[in-house]
């Protein structure tokens, strides 16, 4: 990652990352935004000269008398005045409303942004990079109270006039002294610049320790979110859980409030540098005044322009929306930035019909990013097209490795995959993986409609009905669909109203049928990570049984730690450290009297030994 900014430049460039980012909203808006806070400056910066002039012209008219050019002077600078007055709130709410427009849709762009960063890289090692997942987790406040970048555009609207309009009371001011009013043109900014940075770095100790925070956090969500919930009941974990969140949660916030506040160098330094210049000034033109080297008219304009002065909000609430709000954004930008860097552009295309013939790995080895070493190292295998492959091993010995590889959720660390010889590393993924369905140990129950669950497999045909009863109907859960209160539009969640939960075989046979609902949608290679691992051998026995007839003639890996369950398979071969270390029929493995023989006979008599408790 790129080494960290000092604070001062940190903060404008966050700044700066918000400013950049608004045309690509809208051009338009973005111009009428500009000219709104040229207006919004330039109407106040105007009322404040007439003002002082009219100040100026009052004594002369007063005496001069009604209808004189005295008079007609003071009731056009009184005009121009109230006229400037009356735009200036006009053009105001006009431009405040079209900033707050701006902000809103700001957020919405950073969140596509964000979106579309996540999703592209085409596999999931960066969703398990310590330093990708703390930039998410900043990112992912956007909705906080201060951390919105629709208030760093709504400071930014009230900041800038202010800004504009201090420049212009600075040149007011050049007219009488050059090196006051340069002196004024000079502190503000600088001021604004010395503010900002404090905010900054109080906004990142706050919100930004995202390691620390994401463990508390998730101390948190155990508490409060269901799957944990019957565990932590039945251990009496609660307390326990309260006591380490308020813990690290008072760890977190003792560190943050030694360091949240404005640093006394920061606000002495400030301060004192106003009030210099703000007195120095004041006796300037006091001086002046007295012995006459300004009139009364001129004097009353400079002090107008030395009170607009103060009107800057460099120390308010506003200024810190500026600082916080804008704190996000570089780090989607960055994060958008790092994560396009991995993208491969494909230089092969897959036949038609792939895999027709065999999918091969060639030599392959793997190792999880930042692993001591490898899982999978020197792997051979040839997966021919049509057949059943039972792929089988304990645990850790590479099984659902090698199919993250083949559904290319993770690129080889060595070797190749191919498909009917063509290398999958050079095919566009998207292509390849419409080839593909699968169907994981810890699948998804979204909390969707019954429709949106099976349809996922292939989303582009949601709206066919037909096809969604042909994926159920394999699966024996069409009566149990038609019972639910909306049928295919019974949402899956009982934390909806009108929804419903599911039993967990329940929700397996709904996620089998979405895997088969890709298959009907032209998946050629079904893929079937241990879904069944949650129920007993015999029925999991049963649902794979059931299933290699469903998908008889259709290219299916199946991969299990039960060495008792895949026995139909066409073929089986045996996994261990990341090489095939047996492969055949089960017939023939048996005849071997190697691993697969003697974990079959083991796990078969275990079965054998619960039957009659079972039958019980």
């Amino acid at each position: 990652m790129a080494p960290p900014l000092k604070p001062r430049f940190e903060a404008a460039r966050a700044v700066l990352a918000v400013v950049r980012l608004l045309p690509r909203i809208s051009r338009p808006r973005t111009a009428l935004f500009t000219a709104t806070t040229v207006l919004t400056a330039a109407l106040p910066l105007a009322m404040t000269i007439a003002t002082g002039l009219l100040i100026g012209a009052v004594p002369a008219a007063a005496e001069a008398g009604p209808g004189s050019p005295q008079a007609r002077t003071a009731y056009l600078l009184l005009a121009a005045g109230v006229a400037a007055l009356l735009a200036g709130r006009l053009v105001n709410n006009f431009h405040n409303a079209l900033a707050a427009n701006l902000g809103r849709d700001l957020e919405l762009l950073l969140q596509d942004r964000l979106l579309a960063a996540v999703a592209r890289p085409v596999g999931i090692a960066h969703l398990e990079d310590d330093d990708v997942l703390a930039l998410l987790r900043i990112a992912r406040q956007l909705g906080a109270d201060f951390i919105r970048p629709e208030r760093a555009v709504r400071g930014l609207a009230a900041i800038a006039p202010e800004f504009l309009a201090a420049a212009g009371a600075s040149i007011v001011l050049c007219h009488f002294n050059t090196w006051i009013g340069l002196a004024w043109l000079i502190a503000w900014p600088a001021v604004f610049i010395a503010m900002q940075a404090d905010y900054n770095r109080i906004g990142k100790t706050v919100y930004m320790r995202s390691t620390e925070m994401r463990e508390t956090e998730y101390v948190r969500d155990l508490a409060i979110t269901p799957g944990p919930a019957k565990e932590i009941r039945v251990w009496g974990l609660m307390g326990w859980l309260f006591d380490r969140y308020d813990r690290q949660w008072h760890d977190r916030m003792d560190y943050a409030h030694r360091h949240q506040r404005l640093r006394a160098r920061t606000a002495v330094g400030v301060i004192g540098a106003l009030l210099i210049l703000t007195a120095a000034t004041s006796l300037a033109l006091v001086d002046a005044g007295l012995t006459g080297a300004v009139g009364f008219a001129a004097l009353s304009v400079y002090l107008v322009a030395l009170t607009t002065m103060f009107n800057f909000s460099a120390f308010d609430d506003t200024a810190a929306f500026v600082g916080l709000g804008s704190l996000p954004v570089p780090k989607i930008l960055d994060l958008d930035t790092r994560l396009t860097a991995d993208e491969h552009p494909a230089t092969a295309e897959l036949p038609t019909a792939a895999p027709q013939h065999a999918i091969r790995f060639e030599n392959v080895a793997f190792a999880y990013p930042g692993a001591d070493r490898p899982v999978i190292e020197g792997l051979d295998l040839d997966i021919q097209a049509g057949s059943s492959l039972a792929i089988v091993g304990h645990n850790g010995a590479g099984k659902t490795s090698l199919v993250k590889l083949l559904a290319g959720l993770y690129e080889p660390t060595g070797g190749r995959i191919t498909a009917d010889g063509t290398d999958l590393a050079h095919v566009d993924p998207a292509q390849w993986r419409t080839r593909l369905s699968a169907l994981f140990q810890d699948f998804t129950r979204y909390q969707l409609t019954v429709r949106d669950n099976i349809a996922f497999g292939a989303p582009h045909l949601a709206g066919d009905t037909d096809l969604i009863w042909k994926a159920c109907e394999p699966m024996g859960i069409r009566t149990l669909i038609e019972s639910l209160p909306k049928g295919l539009d019974t949402v899956l969640s009982s934390e909806y109203g009108g929804g419903t939960d599911l039993s967990g075989g329940q929700w397996q046979r709904i996620a089998l049928a979405r895997a088969l609902f890709a298959v009907q949608a032209g998946a050629k290679v079904l893929i079937l990570d241990e879904p069944a691992a949650a129920l007993d051998v015999r029925a999991e026995a049963e649902l794979y049984e059931q299933f290699l007839d469903i998908t008889a003639g259709l290219t299916t890996i199946v991969i299990s730690h039960r060495f008792s369950t895949v026995r139909r398979a066409d073929r089986i071969v045996v996994l261990d450290g990341g090489r095939v270390v047996e492969d055949g029929s089960h017939d023939e493995l048996m005849a071997l009297d190697g691993r697969y023989a003697e974990a079959f006979t083991l796990q078969a008599n275990r079965l054998a030994r619960t039957a009659p408790l079972e039958s019980e």
